[in-house]
């Protein structure tokens, strides 16, 4: 387990969309958003400001907000990215450094990938694993995506379960909603085991041109079964966050 757990989404749209290590969607708690295969060299750099930290269901930094970038490349079955967040309100910094194999089946999409975090507050380190996919073939364009990511220093993995939509209001704006689930099986090592939380998500994208957008996102994240005798549960609870960025796509 981090020493404070990871953002969702957040946070940014970043490599993976869903595999916590790994990533997001228009709004999601990850760094990166879901790795894709590409015919050609292609590339995503967001820059953005969380009013928290987001990660597996819990305030990570007491209501305090995070400041984070991202950049990835991808090519063919292979997708890379270095994403940075620092808080404004307190002294924590996390590095993430990312590369992701990834696999496309019709409607289904898969991927699987190493994540190598640091956190330079404190000097301490993590390495995490994990997998995913995404099913684009349910009825009303409704995406079904699950993300599981193991910490090797906790001996734990974390679970996410994600339904989505997309709507095209017009031709430069877009919105997400989303209802992701989370599940803890040791990655929280002081927290309980089993579901942790549920969220209702809205993502908003405007384009100014074909290669650069501003977003916005709001949340609502509910605690499950909290124990507040738990540390790990302390920050495990009912709260609203939200945040803005700049991406640009290349």
């Amino acid at each position: 387990m981090h020493i404070i757990p990871k953002i969702t989404d957040i946070s940014l749209l970043c490599l993976f969309s869903s595999l916590a290590a790994f990533g997001h969607e228009a709004e999601s708690p990850l760094p990166f958003e879901r790795p894709h295969s590409h015919e050609s060299v292609e590339g995503h750099a967001h820059l953005g400001w969380e009013s928290n930290y987001f990660s597996e269901g819990r305030d990570s930094l007491d209501g305090d907000s995070l400041m984070a970038g991202s950049f990835e490349l991808g090519w063919e079955h292979l997708a890379g990215g270095v994403w940075f967040g620092t808080s404004p309100d307190q002294d924590y910094d996390e590095l993430q450094l990312t590369l992701a194999l990834t696999q496309s089946f019709g409607d289904f999409e898969f991927y699987g990938g190493y994540t190598h975090l640091r956190f330079p507050s404190d000097g301490s380190h993590d390495n995490e694993i994990g997998a995913g996919f995404a099913w684009s073939g349910l009825p009303m364009d409704v995406e079904l995506s699950a993300d599981v990511y193991y910490s090797f220093n906790a001996d734990g993995y974390f679970a996410e379960i994600s339904a989505s939509r997309e709507f095209t209001i017009t031709d430069h704006l877009a919105l997400n909603l989303s209802v992701p689930f989370g599940i803890n099986q040791g990655y929280v090592t002081d927290g309980h085991d089993g579901a942790n939380y549920v969220a209702l998500r809205l993502g908003l994208e405007y384009a100014l041109s074909d290669s650069v957008s501003i977003t916005a996102h709001g949340s609502r994240s509910f605690a499950l079964s909290r124990d507040a005798a738990l540390p790990g549960d302390v920050q495990l609870i009912d709260f609203n966050h939200w945040g803005v960025g700049l991406e640009w796509s290349f």
